[in-house]
């Protein structure tokens, strides 16, 4: 998934939500030739993460099952019914980084670790969507790098390891980790991309008939 001249990068989905206005947990409705969940993972792990994590709540076990031969490590989150914020430090506290100062030789990217925030109702979002937006983190000294189609933010997000106890600390009365897309606008980075796919998700039944009938 990674080569020795990048950073550690974790990619974490957020997989728990409660699907309300689905009406049913739409990590588990068919897609392409498996599910939703499935083909997110799928193309998590074809992109240039370090690793893969899924936070799981809502049908916990199913998804599980689903994604239990592959290379992901699950994280399942008990206040996920509490909203998206607990999933994202839920999916924060796994974090697991390199110690960077565990040896002489150790590389001098380690201080660039980081981890990607993706949705779970993002099948659009395709593994070389996802490595654009990594490499671009790769290459620039920002601390937030995500993707911008017709000046609107998308996913994924990647955030260097310096905001971990930040994200941690938000409280559910803030407005989530866009907090901190105002608090520090100037360590973002934008990557203009030329596809609405980092913004779409699937949120209703139309929006799905609509996502099978494209992919038909």
């Amino acid at each position: 998934m990674t080569d020795s001249q990048q950073p550690h990068i974790s990619g974490i989905l957020l997989a728990a939500g409660l699907s309300t206005r689905m009406g049913e947990p739409k990590q588990l409705l068919p897609f392409a030739d498996s599910t939703i969940v499935e083909t997110v993972v799928d193309n998590m792990l074809d992109a240039k993460f370090s690793e893969v994590i899924v936070v799981v709540g809502h049908y916990a076990e199913q998804i599980q099952e689903l994604i239990s031969d592959l290379s992901v490590k699950t994280v399942f989150n008990p206040d996920y019914h509490k909203g998206m914020l607990t999933s994202v430090q839920a999916g924060v506290r796994s974090l697991n980084f390199p110690n960077e100062n565990n040896s002489r030789g150790a590389s001098t990217f380690t201080n660039r670790n980081a981890f990607a925030l993706l949705l779970v109702d993002q099948p659009f979002i395709t593994s070389a969507l996802i490595d654009i937006v990594i490499d671009t983190y790769t290459h620039t000294t920002k601390g937030i790098v995500l993707p911008s189609y017709n000046y609107r933010r998308g996913h994924p997000v990647i955030f260097n390891q310096k905001y971990v106890d930040e994200i941690l600390s938000l409280s559910q009365k803030s407005d989530g980790v866009r907090t901190l897309y105002k608090t520090y606008n100037e360590d973002i980075h934008y990557v203009e991309v030329d596809t609405d796919a980092v913004l779409r998700d699937i949120d209703y039944k139309e929006d799905y008939e609509r996502a099978l009938n494209e992919n038909s």
